[in-house]
């Protein structure tokens, strides 16, 4: 819900040196030197230049848009038009989480839903725009072509001074750390989606009398066969059949939503208990994954002031996410009622054989979205961790193993828990909170400490502090919560 190496480049490069030799950091960080520094910091690539249904960094062609444009090798051009970049934020931002809004909507009433859901689009749509906002200051101050999320947090850090700068470095790897960890829970939650939904389909046509688990096992050859895939170019074209793919498959979803009569809303609760708030917040926020994509986005933009103001683009494609959201998840729920599943799609008539075509439809999405996923995943570990500590004879054959091996660790996380709802609400409080709220509160107001008036000082200390800790709470609390649901679930069976 994305892009740019996380390596700044050379001119970048010399002024962040400058100042953080001046608060008297005298270290080297280079792209060469196989070191744990070295994979923190390589990690905003993963981050970045991973395509997933939820978080897409994809461009016309296909291809990832860092792929098209590499900021350590290439200087792309500004070329986007407003469209085209309305179009980028719609796919970096729709996936997994639009399926989960009905359940989401469960957890906190039909009334209490849509409140939520506006109010979480309302805090994480103006968190985006105080860090576009901190990125284009920065980037204009230090006449630097780009900043990604990690080096604005940094950055901002060091503009602040003080006792900032001292932690400029720290923030730089929390964030790419947590962006890091977004993945890699991605990866296992689209696993666990894959095998949940083709499981109806063939218990359907075979009655094989499989659980979940057995058809995780079914995935392991394909998975790793599709992984071993060593050329971005020859996955590529996934990613466009990804795309179509997912928007029929929505298409096909509101088309049984409304196929019938949709129920009163007062065959629906309301409003629910304040304990399974917790869980839809943590379930709306993983929704609104796409700010890691929005600063790549905006650079490649050919009138990159467009971002941002009351009807420009970013406002624009996230209030269409934001309707697209809600009304997934008010008709959804209305619809299924007590019956919600965790996720959509399997509310579906089961013997239907449009519904099962949609269960395809996103399942095989799911399924290319994990496989260009783990590209990225290797093309960090492989040069960065494998090849410094191998021999060149021996580095197809580690490399390989370590394909396997990764693979079968990420299918047994997808096989741990059963509950996709919990999963990705316990992903949501943990990494989106920290991502698309604590961070960007700490970013905007380390932009500006130096630069802002009295008054306008204190309303944004106040604002940021409240910002921070929503998210701070949400971690917390959301955490806990789902945590202890999801052993309340394991104990009851």
């Amino acid at each position: 819900h994305y892009s740019e190496s996380s390596v700044l480049n050379g001119e970048r490069t010399c002024l962040i040196k400058q100042e953080q030799e001046q608060q008297g950091y005298r270290g080297k960080r280079t792209i060469s030197t196989a070191n744990l520094q070295n994979v923190v910091d390589e990690v905003g690539r993963f981050s970045r230049r991973t395509y997933s249904t939820s978080e897409a960094r994809r461009s016309e062609s296909g291809l990832s848009i860092v792929d098209t444009e590499l900021g350590e090798d290439n200087e792309r051009d500004n070329t986007i038009s407003n469209t085209e970049t309305i179009i980028h934020l719609l796919k970096g931002n729709i996936g997994i989480g639009v399926l989960t809004m009905p359940i989401a909507i469960s957890n906190a009433g039909l009334v209490g839903g849509v409140l939520g859901m506006v109010f979480v689009a309302l805090i994480t749509i103006h968190c985006m725009h105080t860090l576009v906002n901190a990125a284009q200051k920065l980037v204009a101050k230090r006449a630097v072509d780009f900043l990604d999320y990690a080096d604005t947090a940094e950055a901002a850090f060091l503009e602040a001074g003080g006792g900032w700068a001292s932690k400029s470095q720290l923030i730089r790897r929390v964030v790419n750390i947590f962006l890091c960890m977004s993945q890699i829970g991605s990866n296992a939650v689209y696993i666990l989606f894959v095998a949940q939904n083709l499981m109806p389909i063939a218990e359907t046509h075979f009655s094989l009398g499989w659980n979940y688990r057995l058809y995780i096992a079914v995935l392991i050859i394909p998975v790793i066969l599709i992984c071993s895939i060593k050329n971005l170019k020859y996955l590529s074209p996934c990613s466009i059949l990804a795309n179509i793919l997912e928007f029929v498959g929505l298409g096909i979803i509101f088309y049984y939503i409304f196929a019938t009569p949709i129920p009163s809303p007062s065959s629906v609760p309301w409003f629910t208990s304040p304990k399974t708030f917790p869980i839809f917040f943590g379930t709306a926020i993983f929704a609104f994954e796409g700010i890691s994509v929005v600063l790549p986005i905006e650079k490649q933009m050919s009138k990159p002031k467009d971002m941002l103001g009351w009807h420009g683009v970013l406002n624009t494609s996230m209030v269409t996410i934001a309707a697209l959201y809600i009304g997934m998840g008010f008709f959804g729920y209305l619809k299924y009622g007590a019956e919600t599943a965790a996720s959509i799609t399997l509310n579906l008539p089961e013997g239907d054989t449009l519904a099962q075509s949609a269960l395809c439809m996103f399942s095989i999405a799911i399924f290319f979205s994990y496989a260009l996923q783990f590209y990225v995943v290797m093309d960090i570990i492989g040069p960065n961790i494998i090849k410094p500590n191998v021999s060149d004879a021996m580095y197809p054959y580690v490399e390989f193993f370590t394909r396997v091996v990764l693979n079968i660790l990420t299918l047994g996380m997808a096989a741990t828990v059963p509950w996709l709802d919990l999963v990705v609400s316990l992903l949501g409080a943990i990494k989106m909170s920290t991502l698309s709220l604590m961070a960007p509160a700490l970013v905007d107001s380390a932009a500006n400490w130096n630069s802002d008036s009295k008054p306008l000082f204190i309303f944004r200390c106040i604002k940021n502090v409240t910002v921070f800790t929503i998210g701070f709470l949400a971690c917390i609390i959301g955490t806990y919560i789902s945590t202890m649901e999801i052993v309340t679930r394991f104990k009851n069976g």
